[in-house]
């Protein structure tokens, strides 16, 4: 009986602790006015700050810019654990706290709501690191100052011939960290003229950002780096605000953190903050990138001070669940910016930039640039190497975009995002994949492009319309999409044609274009068809397919055809859904024991199964697993009889998860730790050989007998115990105790069944 109380009680210590590891989560506690407080916006703005406000006709004494109740905050601070930070833009702040802790803030007649911030959570570069490599379509020459290709695709040449680099513009970088940015030769320009303005590390609360995460490092390259008599970005005369917003293993505080930092550029006279990070599936479903987030509504609020946010789109288009942007991308006054192939040939969208639209139907991305890009480099030989990304797409135009505002000075941060749309080569065709297309200096120097026609619509025959060239075409890219009426796409491709003689054309079906809108872009020229009201009637939805078609004679590659708002839906185990299922192997060694303890043996053991898992929440879920297992024991020898158990089981188990640290769905990926209980139903045998020689050279003779049933055993059927797994990724260790067999009693002798058992776990 004080084997059974010990041990239930053990397990309910382990769950509690467990439960706390849950329990104690970060919580944004908003607050319901700021009676009492008092704001003075030219001691607390900078200068530049005042200066944008005033031109977009903010206003400086807006609620939102006044410091929140202190007596308010001490109170909330006294019933939580630690406060973490606060905005001012919410009237919020952020703290850790208990379950217990929350509902006693929540209590307080200042507070109107307690939200938690899930934990484990983190904002996620969005990019992936490359080896160095050359660049074939770097072709820039050693005379004077160059452009690399990624801001040649830009038209940059334009804004340098006019003297635009940016000057007198404020960007602040959003990043992990900025190490040597205070050494590398890249930024000798912006330290030698005192153009780094500020910096703070805002997760350990000192000015010091040049360390941890090389990610800022590299998107600062893509903004005002340079290499030699290369220029890496184009705004390498612009001023910068640097801000370290996140970290590895405080995921959940990285929220606060990145909104603490809006307010900070704010306050700091920021026109363009360039945020190449977001929150994805580690945190949210598919259904919640519609600009609501905490990060999208504080980004929506910056655009409302003067500040153009740019974001990037993500990584996610490989990823079958999870067919959307990410936030605060997804807000709508948030420039989201995609990525193309670093090719100054062809123009295709770079296969892991995510699409759109968001999950309410808005167009994203709004723009695109490379996502390959030549960055300063910290590690190895060389002091730069090339790294892939959205990441890199996104400060590539954010230093275009620092330029722009230069040569077009006054527009407000919405005025200056239609802009940006405007001289992108698409307009104004969009889609899921391009956006607008890539931003073009010229637009910006007074020699904007001239959108002459290049073909028309031509109905040959009943069933189908054509889009006929002017004029023979060789190394063109023809854009589609087909529009409903309530704006939004139901497909969109792209030909890429290598040759089209006169007189040849692309048609598509009339049928699809039923109901819907067909938009076209050739060489930079865009036309719209739709069906004549008397041919209406002939079709309907259901005789509908989307694929153009050339004519004989036509040399081109369809390379890109998606369905529009319906490819970002996921399957049932995908982004939306709390359901995921995996297969895994574990190798162990298991111990057993004779009842007084004179004999030890150890034995291998191996395990195939599969679990399924439901999240709870993006930090936590429960699972339940089936499996199947196998070990073999020696028992010691009794001179010519050898003596073996075998035993084959089937475990059924159940368990709860917590995630420390993200690296995919909850369910899946990331730091990881299990607790549950088990139960087996074992086929034990013990397999007996005699023999008149113990050298192996006689005969043996073999004999199997079941073990249930023999008085000198451990011989339970049903067994149960406890198991726990720390697990990252794919791979994790794993422990399982047989509590059955502890709380049996034995005779002096007893061969006792394994009770501890440890090993490797791989998941797949």
């Amino acid at each position: 009986m004080k084997n059974i109380l010990r041990t239930i009680a053990v397990f309910a210590a382990m769950v509690a602790a467990l439960h706390g590891v849950v329990a104690q989560n970060t919580y944004w506690v908003f607050l319901a006015d700021k009676a009492g407080t008092t704001f003075d916006p030219y001691s607390y703005f900078d200068a530049k700050a005042i200066e944008r406000y005033n031109q977009c006709g903010a206003n400086l004494y807006d609620i939102s810019n006044y410091p929140l109740n202190s007596g308010y905050t001490a109170q909330v601070a006294a019933l939580a654990t630690d406060e973490v930070g606060s905005s001012r833009w919410l009237n919020a702040m952020a703290v850790d706290a208990t379950e217990s802790q929350a509902e006693a803030i929540a209590q307080l007649p200042f507070v109107t709501r307690v939200v938690m911030i899930a934990s484990t959570n983190g904002m996620q570069p969005a990019t992936s690191y490359k080896a160095d490599s050359p660049d074939p379509t770097d072709q820039s020459t050693q005379n004077a100052r160059t452009l690399t290709p990624q801001l040649t695709r830009m038209q940059g040449e334009a804004f340098r011939a006019k003297g635009i680099d940016g000057h007198g513009v404020r960007v602040a970088v959003f990043d992990g960290g900025f190490p040597r940015v205070n050494t590398h030769a890249a930024f000798k320009h912006l330290r030698d003229e005192g153009r780094i303005v500020k910096t703070w590390n805002f997760c350990n609360r000192i000015e010091n950002v040049y360390g941890w995460n090389s990610h800022g490092t590299m998107t600062l390259s893509c903004i005002a780096g340079r290499e030699g008599d290369k220029d890496l970005g184009l705004a390498t005369g612009a001023e910068y605000l640097l801000a370290r917003t996140e970290v590895e293993l405080e995921p959940a505080k990285e929220e606060v953190w990145w909104m603490q930092a809006m307010e900070w550029a704010d306050q700091n006279g920021a026109q363009i903050i360039s945020s190449s990070l977001g929150y994805g599936k580690e945190r949210y479903y598919t259904r919640d990138m519609d600009g609501t987030s905490l990060v999208a509504r504080a980004a929506n609020m910056a655009a409302r001070k003067g500040i153009l946010v740019c974001n990037s789109a993500g990584n996610e288009a490989t990823d079958r669940q999870w067919r959307t942007i990410i936030t605060p991308a997804d807000a709508d006054s948030v420039l989201c910016v995609g990525g193309i192939v670093h090719s100054l040939e062809q123009y295709r969208h770079i296969s892991f930039s995510s699409y759109g639209p968001t999950a309410d139907g808005r167009q994203k991305p709004n723009v695109v640039a490379f996502g390959h890009a030549r960055t300063a480099n910290i590690t190895g030989d060389e002091a730069y190497h090339y790294v892939d990304g959205t990441s890199f797409s996104c400060p590539l135009v954010a230093g275009f975009a620092a330029c722009a505002i230069q040569a077009m000075p006054g527009k407000n941060a919405m005025q200056m995002i239609d802009e940006l749309q405007r001289s992108a080569d698409l307009y104004p065709y969009c889609d899921y994949a391009f956006g607008y297309g890539v931003p073009q200096a010229t637009y910006f120097t007074g020699s904007p492009r001239k959108a002459e026609p290049t073909f028309r619509f031509e109905e040959n025959g009943t069933d189908s319309v054509y889009v006929m060239p002017y004029t023979a075409l060789k190394k063109a890219n023809l854009f589609y999409r087909f529009v409903q009426p309530d704006g939004q796409i139901a497909h969109y491709g792209q030909y890429e044609l290598d040759e089209l003689p006169e007189g040849k054309g692309i048609s598509f079906c009339k049928a699809a274009v039923f109901n819907r809108t067909l938009d076209v872009n050739l060489n930079g020229y865009t036309a719209s068809y739709r069906l004549p009201q008397d041919e209406q009637s002939r079709y309907d939805s259901t005789n509908f397919y989307y694929s153009p078609k050339a004519n004989a004679g036509v040399v081109g590659n369809l390379t890109l055809a998606r369905n529009g708002a319906e490819a970002n839906k996921t399957s049932v185990w995908g982004g939306q859904s709390p359901l995921r299922y995996d297969l895994y192997l574990q190798y162990g060694i298991s111990f057993k024991t004779r009842a007084d303890e004179t004999a030890v043996d150890y034995s291998d053991a191996v395990h195939l199964g599969g679990r399924l898992l439901c999240a709870l929440g993006k930090a936590y879920c429960l699972g339940l697993g089936l499996e199947w297992g196998s070990a073999e024991y020696n028992l010691p020898e009794q001179g010519t009889t050898r003596q073996s158990i075998t035993l084959s089981q089937w475990s059924l188990e159940l368990f709860q998860r917590v995630r420390f640290v993200p690296g995919g769905q909850i369910t899946g990926r990331g730091i990881y730790w299990d607790l549950g209980i088990y139960g087996t139903m074992a086929n034990n045998r013990m397999t007996t050989r005699d023999g008149n020689g113990t050298d192996g050279t006689a005969t043996w003779r073999r004999s199997e007998q079941t073990l249930h049933g023999l008085s000198t055993l451990d011989h339970y059927r049903w067994q149960y115990g406890v198991t726990t797994r720390f697990g990252y990724s794919l791979a994790a260790l794993y422990a399982r105790y047989n509590l059955s067999s502890l709380l049996a009693d034995h005779a002096a002798g007893d061969i006792i069944l394994p009770r501890l058992e440890v090993g490797l776990q791989i998941a797949f």
